[in-house]
């Protein structure tokens, strides 16, 4: 089986399987150490029928597992911090615990740095602590970091201390991405790995994408608040309006 510690540093599993190529082997004593988040969580409001009783400690169990020292995409195949699904990780910080301590965190590692090795000026990793492998980065997720340093400023708590860093960080990516601006005012033809979502819509995601640029929208006016920068927010108006002329069809969005 290898080390006789190997089983203590297992984080998740669905099956477990032994196999033993020569020999006989006797097997005992086989744990699984749990690696969750100790803050304590706020008791549950008043009144929760039991399936939302349920649904609530499914919740809380996946929040504990994904929020270590960082916020994790899963606790067993892929423990990175990835941008997006941090915003909505620290909602659920600040509803569960109150506090966003490992946000702060989180964030933390985002303004630092006064550059990030291997990406274009501006540009930030798509998860961090990480290496950009091929000098790969996903432009919409460093748009849900803008969102996500608004909304913490606004709506839960960071260091005073970290403005400049803060306005160093988000005017960089204001920069980067106006060098893709079209005659219009909207995104077209973005570098590297353009995401939206896993399904059809990632098939369009070239040359202009009406929602990556739905988050442009976004990331101008929360850029806008936190560099109290009126001309941001006149320009997530035009975005916002070029987008519904000419992607609203029939009662819905469409795209391509």
């Amino acid at each position: 089986f290898g080390h006789r510690d190997a089983c203590r540093h297992l984080l998740a599993l669905q099956h477990l399987q032994l196999l033993v190529w020569t020999g006989e082997a006797e097997v005992s004593g086989i744990r699984l150490r749990s690696f969750a988040n100790a803050h304590k969580i706020r008791p549950a409001p008043a009144g929760l029928t039991a399936t939302a009783a349920l649904v609530r400690q499914a919740a809380v169990a996946t929040f504990r597992q994904n929020a270590l020292d960082i916020f994790m995409d899963c606790p067993s195949r892929e423990r990175a911090g990835w941008l997006c699904d941090s915003l909505f990780a620290a909602r659920a910080e600040w509803h569960f615990c109150g506090d966003n301590p490992i946000e702060r965190a989180f964030l933390e590692n985002y303004l630092r740095p006064a550059k990030f090795a291997g990406l274009p000026p501006g540009m930030v990793p798509m998860c961090y602590p990480a290496e950009p492998l091929h000098g790969q980065f996903i432009p919409n997720w460093a748009m849900f970091l803008v969102l996500q340093l608004d909304e913490a400023k606004r709506a839960r708590r960071l260091p005073a201390a970290w403005r400049p860093l803060i306005a160093h960080r988000v005017r960089g990516l204001v920069d980067y991405f106006r060098r893709f601006e079209n005659e219009s005012g909207l995104l077209e033809k973005l570098e590297s790995w353009v995401f939206v979502e896993w399904s059809k819509a990632n098939d369009f995601v070239q040359d202009v994408n009406f929602p990556t640029n739905m988050l442009y929208a976004a990331m101008l006016r929360a850029a806008a608040r936190l560099l109290r920068d009126p001309r941001l927010a006149a320009h997530a108006d035009r975005v916002r309006a070029v987008v519904q002329a000419w992607s609203w069809r029939g009662g819905r969005f469409v795209d391509h």
